[in-house]
């Protein structure tokens, strides 16, 4: 489930700050939701970036996008740009795990504090469970506490025993991608393609809050908004 991507390389904040309508030169560690746009101010990609070191972010996008994600990204990279991108969907899988007592849950399997004080909202951290390294991205795509775990394929079975075993005392229930569709609706979460298209800026479509409008170095689209 979802696009993966990972951007690497000193020019690497510069130039997908560029793509990037919200502002991305953050702490590491920080999860940052934003459109992409396109020269006209339309919408033309919804996703997070999770910056993980200085010179490297980790970009998820949805699954349906992923090729035209990262055609969008390829076609934007200049020959002396020192940016690689790599396309990383296929080696990680991503179990969501999400609800009230999803901090309870995660906390009796892995081996760090998830508490709020410890594991803010909108930050990533790795973490280990079942002896597997994973990234836990505190963000979910339900509106409700949770996270998502990106965790290589080999080990995603382990991790997901371990979850699932645990599970049972904290009342775990397997839901898929059309449950959390109808609670992304509920919620007035927007999906690309159906709520928000290149046709609707991010105003029009209530995303002015993910648009940075001063930060430094501008971004692609930004003299369409105004």
């Amino acid at each position: 489930s979802f696009s993966k991507f990972r951007i690497e390389g000193p020019d690497a904040c510069r130039w997908l700050g560029r793509l990037c309508a919200n502002d991305i030169d953050v702490e590491i560690g920080r999860v940052v939701y934003t459109p992409w746009l396109n020269e006209q101010g339309g919408i033309e990609a919804d996703l997070t970036v999770t910056r993980l070191a200085e010179d490297r972010f980790w970009v998820v996008s949805a699954p349906a996008t992923r090729i035209r994600d990262l055609a969008w990204l390829r076609s934007h990279l200049e020959p002396e740009t020192r940016v690689e991108i790599h396309d990383v969907t296929g080696d990680y899988a991503v179990l969501g795990v999400m609800g009230p007592h999803s901090r309870s849950l995660l906390s009796a399997v892995a081996g760090s504090s998830l508490a709020n004080a410890d594991f803010p909202f909108a930050t990533s951290q790795q973490i280990e469970i079942a002896g597997a390294g994973l990234l836990a991205l505190r963000i979910t795509y339900v509106g409700e506490l949770g996270w998502e775990l990106y965790v290589p394929w080999g080990d995603a079975l382990g991790v997901y025993d371990a979850v699932a075993g645990a599970g049972e005392s904290f009342g775990l229930r397997l839901a898929g991608f059309h449950a959390m569709n109808s609670l992304r609706i509920e919620k007035g979460y927007r999906h690309w393609g159906h709520d928000v298209t290149p046709d609707d800026n991010p105003f029009e479509a209530g995303l002015g809050f993910a648009v940075a409008m001063e930060k430094a170095g501008g971004f692609l689209g930004r003299e369409a908004l105004g």
